[in-house]
């Protein structure tokens, strides 16, 4: 019998208890519920260098943006998530030197979820000097970079003041980007996906023209056919254009009051190098937690 159809079995009696059980069967109810609501899952996983011999990273950052929940590896590189509840749930690994990794992690009720991951190394980048702001030594790390492009004008930005005013429910995060130009913000059922305004042509050359290149989950939460943005959440890839087999990113997973700052580039030509890395042509979508 499952813990649901035990609770409804405990109802069922204390309807027929006198008063003198009464008190028991509310006990055991209780205790019931309290066990459900309980049985969350655990996400035990282990970060390893690309080098040879996979070493382990010590200090990598775990995070999951959505539930607010942060941990770094220890000396072995391993790292726990525990009352994980059940769901699908985007965890993105950082550690110094390396690229920033991700993964759609799904978590059933008492579920222990094992995760090993391999970061590869940063590649350097000399940059040129420049004179360093209170305002910008006060920023986490992070965000130094979108700042940086802030200032240059080169595509779309949405700053945490503007993400404020959406805060406690009054807009979802894909409510906040669909008011930017050239963007179109596809829904579903209870999802949000973010695609390029511009029609599906032959000149798109990563756009899914089928019902049939979208994942079965996808077309079940109503996604169709789209020019879909590659998307970036904490500089880790979630949605890879010429990848759809692994599921569209759901932007209103990560609600306005997470979000430091979000970034838009709906042409080619304004996309950052380092965030190029498709060249699908449907353009590129970068949030960043706070």
């Amino acid at each position: 019998m499952t813990r649901s159809n035990r609770i409804l079995s405990v109802i069922s009696a204390i309807s027929a208890t006198p008063r003198a059980i009464l008190s028991v069967a509310v006990v055991v109810l209780t205790l019931l519920i309290a066990r459900d609501a309980s049985a969350q899952g655990e996400i035990a996983g282990r970060v390893m260098g690309a080098d040879s011999g996979r070493p382990p990273v010590s200090g990598a950052q775990a995070s999951i943006a959505r539930l607010r929940l942060t941990t770094t590896s220890d000396s072995s590189g391993r790292f726990w998530f525990r009352n994980v509840p059940p769901g699908a749930h985007i965890l993105v690994l950082r550690a110094v030197g390396f690229q920033a990794e991700s993964s759609t992690v799904t978590m059933d009720f008492d579920e222990v979820v094992s995760w090993e991951v391999t970061l590869k190394r940063a590649t350097a980048t000399m940059l040129p000097e420049r004179v360093v702001t209170a305002a910008e030594a006060t920023a986490p790390a992070k965000l130094v970079e979108f700042t940086e492009r802030q200032k240059m004008g080169i595509g779309h930005f949405i700053n945490r003041d503007q993400l404020a005013k959406a805060e406690g429910g009054i807009r979802q995060t894909g409510d906040v980007i669909s008011l930017i130009p050239g963007v179109v913000v596809r829904r579903g059922s209870n999802k949000a996906w973010v695609a390029s305004g511009r029609a599906i042509s032959v000149k798109c050359a990563f756009c899914t023209f089928s019902v049939s290149g979208l994942t079965k989950y996808d077309q079940a939460a109503g996604a169709r056919p789209a020019c879909f943005m590659d998307v970036y959440l904490d500089g880790a890839l979630v949605y890879d254009s010429k990848h759809p087999e692994n599921g569209l990113f759901d932007i209103n997973s990560v609600p306005p009051e997470h979000i430091a700052g979000i970034e838009v580039y709906t042409g080619a030509a304004q996309i950052p190098a380092k965030y190029n890395r498709t060249g699908g042509g449907c353009g590129v979508l970068l949030i960043w937690t706070r």
